[in-house]
């Protein structure tokens, strides 16, 4: 009889095991499937429609004059934000605009710097514009594109809420953003741009 139980005993016991082990792994599976889906969505969001004007009034259209090459977009939304932009600038114009490194001619990739103003810092919109028109070089003019966009929904549709700092933006081949960060410049933050240009 004592036997009896205790191979009873056995056998639920295993069946529990079994039970949650099924269960663990079931969980290991959602857990999976609920990170594959909110990478899928980090890495397939499409930059929103935004259109501007470069220093030197050529108009362009994000992101239907970007596809076909890989693109950095930084956007900066605040006078607040240009302490870690001037931080980024150097690094971005030497490898991407001025190709200063031994391997940097091999990079093709379209660079854009965008100021996006909203409230009362459109004011201050032509001013800039003028201040920018005077001072920069020639071949950073050209990256240097003004938002003709509401400046607010451009910000939301990027998930943009704090701009007290600038964010950037890499975007595939199909203008898809594959990773965005924000913030000052860091080795870490550059080396993940330039791991994912192909």
């Amino acid at each position: 009889m004592k036997k009896s139980m205790s191979y009873i005993e056995e056998i639920h016991n295993k069946k529990i095991k079994i039970t949650y082990s099924r269960f663990t792994n079931m969980k290991t599976t959602v857990l999976l499937l609920y990170f594959v889906c909110i990478l899928s969505n980090i890495f397939s969001q499409t930059v929103p429609a935004i259109k501007g004007e470069t220093i030197d009034n050529k108009n362009i259209s994000i992101p239907d004059d970007l596809k076909g090459k890989y693109s950095l977009i930084c956007i900066a939304s605040s006078m607040n934000s240009q302490k870690d932009l001037e931080g980024w600038l150097d690094p971005v114009y030497q490898k991407y605009i001025a190709k200063t490194g031994l391997m940097d001619d091999m990079y093709d990739v379209n660079v854009y710097f965008i100021p996006v103003l909203t409230g009362t810092n459109l004011s201050f919109a032509t001013s800039m514009k003028k201040k920018f028109k005077e001072n920069a070089q020639e071949d950073l003019r050209p990256h240097v594109l003004f938002c003709t966009e509401n400046g607010k929904e451009v910000l939301s549709a990027l998930n943009i809420n704090n701009t007290d700092v600038p964010y950037f933006f890499l975007l595939n081949k199909d203008s898809n953003i594959i990773f965005r960060t924000s913030g000052r410049f860091t080795e870490e933050k550059f080396d993940a741009i330039d791991d994912l240009i192909e």
